[in-house]
């Protein structure tokens, strides 16, 4: 017969693996809050514990993506050619990407023209004809109205998470690839893209953010 000893050392054990379970919760909750971008739907997205905003050189062929326009139809990308072009990957769903909008905006103002190009792409959206307004209620009326409802941006670069930004040549290829929020307008994202714009260079210097 087991006496009151075996029953103490089982209670011991049991609050030691509900301690255990506990800290586990703790620390997939403590990375959680720390992440600042938003999954894509059906991606899986890696929480780090520090993230930080930063181009990552890249090689890819932006002339494979193939938005359609705010009707649903195939878009007229030929504008576009031949410019410098900063692309915002972007959801109505993204509070990050909503937190910048207003930036890019304030951004092309100051810098678009025939030479440089805000793109803002939205993914996965079924409905078309909200992207226009959504866009001019958040201060980025003068920025291009474009979904990839079938995620062809990804023949370009993977994206885990949004928003997403490209910086693309004259060429039409993408040079540089950043995950992550910025304050475009200002900075250090405002260097960079100037950078770019100069001689192509891509700066990793962390990108600071909108308050």
């Amino acid at each position: 017969m087991l006496g009151a000893g075996h029953d103490a050392a089982m209670n011991r054990i049991l609050l030691i693996a509900i301690a255990a379970v506990l800290a586990v919760i703790g620390v997939v909750g403590a990375l959680t809050l720390q992440r600042p971008q938003e999954p894509v739907p059906g991606t899986a997205a890696t929480a780090t514990k520090s993230p930080v905003s930063r181009f990552a050189p890249i090689e890819g062929d932006f002339s494979v993506v193939a938005p359609v326009d705010g009707k649903g139809q195939p878009a007229d990308m030929a504008p576009y050619r031949g410019k410098v072009l900063l692309v915002n990957l972007w959801a109505t769903w993204c509070a990050p990407c909503i937190k910048e909008l207003p930036s890019l905006g304030t951004l092309q103002q100051e810098l678009g023209g025939d030479e440089f190009q805000v793109v803002t792409i939205a993914i996965d959206e079924r409905d078309p004809a909200k992207i226009g307004p959504f866009l001019a209620s958040h201060g980025a009326a003068n920025l291009p109205v474009l979904i990839d409802r079938d995620r062809t941006i990804e023949k370009v670069a993977k994206v885990v998470a949004l928003p997403t930004s490209f910086l693309v040549g004259r060429d039409g290829k993408a040079k540089a690839m950043v995950t992550g929020d910025a304050c475009w307008n200002s900075g250090t994202a405002l260097a960079a893209v100037k950078a770019f714009i100069a001689d192509g260079t891509v700066v990793t210097d962390e990108l600071e953010t909108c308050e």
